[in-house]
């Protein structure tokens, strides 16, 4: 205890002394110690910035141990100077102590870093592994770029494999529409064909019952005939015109059955034509002129909306014609016939409109029927049923269609949908 209470005390002879205070020994002694001081308080400062400014820096530890180590050397150094005039070696020799803990404590630290510190790596070694892992990099880049070839080779077979693909699903594609179309064409005309079987089943019954009754009635006519010019005085004016009844039933039932036989199928030589509605409609009033005096039928019509239509004349004509005569032929007796004639068109169609005020059809019952070969739906009024027929089979042949609405006296419309051209 007592002596860390003189621990400051100067109750020695100072330093000097033992130099017989000779200035060529004191100042040697104590320059050399200067120096060596400043030197040692520097190496310190430069080991810590050092150390702290290598972040990536292993063992700072000891690096911090050896400033430490070297800081205290150099205080001693000051401290020899100091006792060379004030003599407190108390304090001097604690500093050594110290100083002398601190080394063996960075010694011992120093030993047991030995195997870490000989780990790391020489500039010559760090050098040769810089190499090496250029060369690596060199190697890695260059397969690199091997595989970037590859990949794009790649790429290309892909792609032009890919358009190759795209071609045949596209052919198929195509391919495949074709067949889609020939096939619904083949349903079409399969249907068509089942039509006309059907019809021609009803053709051949018609033709065997409506020739058959006109021709057995002129065999017979002609058998009377030849009787009574035998007589004197034979009555052959009546039988004459019985004769000429049965002939042009037989002329109407043939041309009727030419005009089935016409309609069938669309002529290949047929073409459309931009045609003026206005213009047939008066060629078939012209036509039917004896049918409208007769009936004394008012038929009004308009055309503004829709003047004209691309199709075939005589098809447009005969359709115009059937209405138009159906109209007048199934009028209803108590009241004045009247027929409007209107055209209008859709996006898709341009609409052919004939409406009456005739007897009309039990749609209930005839709706069906309407458009079928040799049927009629009402007895008392002449007629053959083939036109509406006709209508409908010309209408079909140009993707067209025919509509009808009726009431029982009090009238009837068809609507005729002519397939606008693109």
């Amino acid at each position: 205890m007592e002596f860390f209470q003189k621990l400051l005390q100067s109750d020695f002879m100072p330093h000097g002394h033992c130099y017989f205070w000779k200035p060529e020994i004191l100042w040697l002694t104590v320059g050399g110690d200067a120096l060596t001081a400043a030197a040692y308080y520097s190496i310190p400062l430069m080991l810590f910035y050092f150390a702290r400014t290598r972040q990536d820096l292993a063992h700072k530890h000891v690096f911090f141990l050896f400033g430490a180590f070297i800081m205290l050397c150099g205080t001693t150094h000051v401290m020899d100077i100091w006792t060379a005039w004030i003599p407190t070696y108390r304090l001097a020799g604690t500093i050594k102590m110290v100083t002398g803990l601190v080394s063996i404590a960075t010694a011992v630290v120093l030993y047991k870093s030995i195997p870490a510190l000989l780990a790391i790596p020489s500039n010559a070694q760090l050098e040769a592994s810089n190499r090496q892992l250029k060369a690596e990099i060199e190697e890695r880049e260059k397969i690199q770029d091997e595989l970037n070839l590859a990949k794009q080779a790649l790429e290309a077979r892909v792609e032009e494999r890919t358009h190759q693909l795209l071609q045949a699903n596209n052919a198929l594609a195509a391919e495949i529409e074709e067949r889609e179309k020939t096939q619904a064409a083949l349903i079409t005309k399969n249907n068509e064909l089942i039509q006309i079987n059907s019809d021609l089943d009803n053709f051949v019954y018609s033709a065997s019952h409506d020739l058959k009754v006109p021709i057995t009635n002129m065999e017979g006519l002609l058998t009377a005939l030849n009787e009574e010019m035998a007589l004197p005085n034979g009555a052959v004016a009546p039988i004459l015109q019985r004769l000429e009844v049965s002939v042009l039933k037989l002329n109407r039932t043939i041309q009727d059955l030419s005009d089935v036989s016409k309609i069938q199928r669309r002529a290949e030589e047929e073409v459309l034509e931009e045609i003026s509605f206005e213009k047939v409609f008066k060629d078939v009033l012209t036509n039917i002129n004896h049918l409208v005096q007769e009936s004394g039928v008012q038929i009004a019509y308009d055309f503004n909306k829709q003047p004209k239509v691309h199709f075939v004349s005589q098809h447009l004509q005969s359709i115009l014609q059937n209405l138009l005569t159906n109209a007048i032929k199934y009028r209803s007796p108590g009241q004045a016939p009247f027929v409007k004639v209107t055209t209008s068109d859709t996006e898709e169609y341009i609409v052919l409109t004939v409406a009456d005020n005739g007897i009309g059809i039990d749609l209930n019952k005839h709706r069906n029927k309407i458009f079928s070969l040799f049927k009629r739906l009402h007895d008392h009024v002449e007629g053959s049923g083939v036109g509406l027929y006709v209508t409908k089979r010309i209408l079909d042949n140009y993707q067209g269609k025919i509509e009808v609405q009726s009431e029982v006296n009090r009238g009837t419309t068809f609507q005729v949908y002519f397939k606008k051209q693109v």
